[in-house]
C-alpha cells in the first residue's frame, strides 16, 4: 500500500470513529435522559474531549456508563490518532506527502511543457537532453523507483507522475492539455500505440514523439496519432555507420550535442503576433542580441538554407537555429517581446 492509501485510510478511520461516537452519544443522551438534541450533543462533546465538568444532579446510572463510553472512546482515538501521525513521521510519510503535494503545484503551474512517458535507459537521456534545454517537463512512470533513480541521475527534483499513461487521469495529471509535445520511451510497442491514442484524444495539437522497438509497429504509431516515430536500433545503426564513414562530421555534431559548452540545434516557430514578425534578419540581428546563428528557414514545404541578412522572416516560419542552452532564453525572450 503506497503513503498516501496509508494517510487516505487512517483519516478516514477517524473521521469514521468520531461520526459514530457523536451519533451514539447524542442518541444515547437523548433517549435514556430525555434531553434535547443540541444538550445531548453538547454533553457528548464535552464527555469525549474530557475538558472537565460536574455531572448534572439528575443524571441516570444509565448515562453515567454511557459517559464512561465515551471518555474511553475519546481516549482511544486521541491515541490512535497520536501513533498514526508518529508512525508517518518515522516513517518519513510526511516529508513524501508534502513532497507530493510541491510536485503537484509545479504540474498545475506548467504550459507548454514536455512530457516523457518512462524512466527507463531511453527515457533517462529525453529527460537529461530537456532538462538541458532548460525546457520544462514532467516524467510519468508506473515504478516510483525508477523515478526516484531518474532523480538520482540527474541530480535534481522535477515533477513527475507515478501511474500507467495508458490511463487518462495519469495524463491529465501531467497537464496533458496544455503540453506542448509528449514523448513515448516505452520498450512495448503496443503500449506505445495506447498512449498516443489516449493522450491524442485528450490534447489533439499535442505533438507526439513515440519510439518504436519493432519496424512493423511503425504505421500504427502514426495511425494513432504520433507526428514523429523513431526506430532506435535503426538510428543506432546509421549513427554506428556514419561514425564509421565521416567521423569528422559525427565528432562535430557530437561536441554541438554532448560538448560541455551545451551548444543545440532548436526549431523554433514565429507566431503572427511576434514582434520580429515581418523583419529581415538583418534587422532583428539575432546573434547579437541572442547569441544564436539561424541556419535554415522551413516555411511551408519550403526550406531555406543559410538564409541572408535580407530575408524576412514571416508569421509562421520555423528557424533551425544553433547557440547555447543559455541563449535560447533571450531568443524566446526575444520572439515574444521583440
Amino acid at each position: 500500500m503506497r503513503w498516501y492509501e496509508v494517510i487516505r485510510k487512517n483519516i478516514a478511520v477517524l473521521v469514521s470513529a468520531i461520526v459514530f461516537i457523536f451519533v451514539f452519544g447524542t442518541v444515547a443522551f437523548h433517549l435514556t435522559e430525555g434531553w434535547d438534541l443540541f444538550d445531548s450533543f453538547f454533553f457528548t462533546l464535552i464527555t469525549i474531549s474530557t475538558v472537565g465538568y460536574s455531572l448534572p444532579e439528575s443524571i441516570s446510572p444509565v448515562g453515567k456508563v454511557i459517559a464512561s463510553v465515551l471518555i474511553g472512546a475519546g481516549v482511544t482515538i486521541v491515541l490512535y490518532g497520536f501513533t498514526s501521525i508518529t508512525s508517518l513521521i518515522i516513517e518519513g510519510h510526511i516529508g513524501e506527502y508534502f513532497k507530493s503535494r510541491r510536485i503537484k503545484k509545479m504540474i498545475d503551474r506548467l504550459t507548454d511543457h514536455f512530457i516523457v512517458v518512462g524512466a527507463g535507459r531511453t527515457g533517462r537521456h529525453t529527460t537529461l537532453e530537456i532538462m538541458k534545454a532548460r525546457r520544462p517537463f514532467v516524467v510519468i512512470d508506473v515504478s516510483e523507483e525508477a523515478i526516484k533513480r531518474l532523480e538520482d541521475f540527474l541530480g535534481k527534483e522535477f515533477p513527475y507522475v507515478v501511474g500507467d499513461a495508458v490511463e487518462e487521469e495519469v495524463l491529465m495529471r501531467a497537464g496533458v492539455e496544455r503540453a506542448k509535445s509528449l514523448i513515448v520511451t516505452l520498450p512495448d510497442d503496443a503500449k506505445n500505440t495506447f498512449v498516443v491514442l489516449t493522450a491524442k484524444s485528450l490534447n489533439p495539437n499535442l505533438e507526439i514523439v513515440s519510439r518504436v522497438s519493432d519496424m512493423k509497429a511503425l504505421s500504427k504509431l502514426v495511425y494513432a496519432g504520433a507526428d514523429k516515430v523513431i526506430a532506435t536500433s535503426e538510428l543506432a545503426g546509421v549513427r554506428l555507420a556514419q561514425m564509421a564513414l565521416n567521423p569528422t562530421t559525427i565528432s562535430f555534431l557530437d561536441i554541438l550535442s554532448f560538448g560541455e559548452e551545451s551548444f543545440r540545434i532548436e526549431e523554433v516557430m514565429i507566431p503572427p503576433e511576434s514582434p520580429i514578425a515581418g523583419k529581415t534578419l538583418g534587422e532583428i540581428n539575432l546573434s547579437k542580441r541572442a547569441g544564436t546563428i539561424v541556419i535554415a528557414i522551413r516555411r511551408g514545404g519550403e526550406v531555406i538554407f543559410n538564409p541572408t541578412g535580407d530575408t524576412r522572416i514571416l508569421p509562421e516560419d520555423r528557424l533551425m537555429v544553433v547557440g547555447k542552452s543559455d541563449h535560447f532564453e533571450k531568443l524566446h525572450r526575444l520572439i515574444e517581446e521583440g
